[in-house]
């Protein structure tokens, strides 16, 4: 796959309206050598028009194209300090009817009906990436902040936290921002602001110490 490379007549910013010009940015930047894998690939979508920047290696929980490999975001089939680099673009959102969980992103990814159960998945793959990840591999990590039951989750904040007591060192932040977004039926009882942006978190492994 060709590389990205930094032209020295531009500067790359933390900010962008365009996905795929922020995951040429990071790997120009940050992995030279590209994405080596993607623990939630689903269809592609993520690299929609930019294939060229997809990852060597494909994995999801519900396998939709032929070359992803079966398997969850917590339990990779690696070795310890086997990866250079992960995309990591997982669910933002919870919620359950009665019936079954709500939306597109609850129809693939079952189990979280809480923002806390969420965060606790997010947690348990951080351990993994870490596991996997070679001494100064790099983790992309895509979040977004939400407010669920009327209360505020600063989702970015969170995970940066947990990442570092890990052993990760946050490099890099970029914020992709939105040029619309889907309002809800109750958005007429709006008591925060709504998101029109989300993150690109740049973590470093560093080696333990202790």
């Amino acid at each position: 796959m060709d590389t990205p490379k930094i032209n020295n007549a531009t500067i790359i910013k933390s900010i962008n309206d365009n996905q795929q010009s922020i995951i040429r940015d990071i790997i120009a930047l940050h992995c030279p050598k590209g994405i080596q894998v993607d623990p939630t690939y689903s269809k592609g979508v993520f690299y929609k028009g930019a294939k060229d920047l997809e990852p060597a290696q494909k994995f999801d929980l519900y396998p939709q194209t032929d070359d992803t490999v079966q398997a969850t975001a917590d339990n990779l089939p690696h070795t310890d300090s086997e990866i250079d680099s992960i995309m990591f673009d997982p669910p933002f959102m919870v919620g359950f009817t009665k019936q079954k969980p709500t939306g597109i992103m609850g129809e693939r990814f079952h189990g979280f009906k809480y923002i806390p159960e969420l965060w606790a998945w997010y947690q348990k793959s951080l351990l993994e990436f870490y596991r996997i990840l070679k001494n100064k591999g790099v983790l992309i990590f895509k979040c977004q902040d939400t407010v669920s039951s009327g209360k505020q989750y600063l989702t970015h904040n969170y995970v940066i936290n947990e990442a570092e007591k890990i052993g990760f060192y946050c490099k890099d932040m970029f914020i992709l921002t939105a040029k619309n977004r889907l309002i809800g039926h109750n958005h007429h009882n709006q008591k925060h602001a709504r998101k029109y942006h989300s993150y690109f978190l740049v973590f470093i492994k560093n080696k333990k110490t202790t």
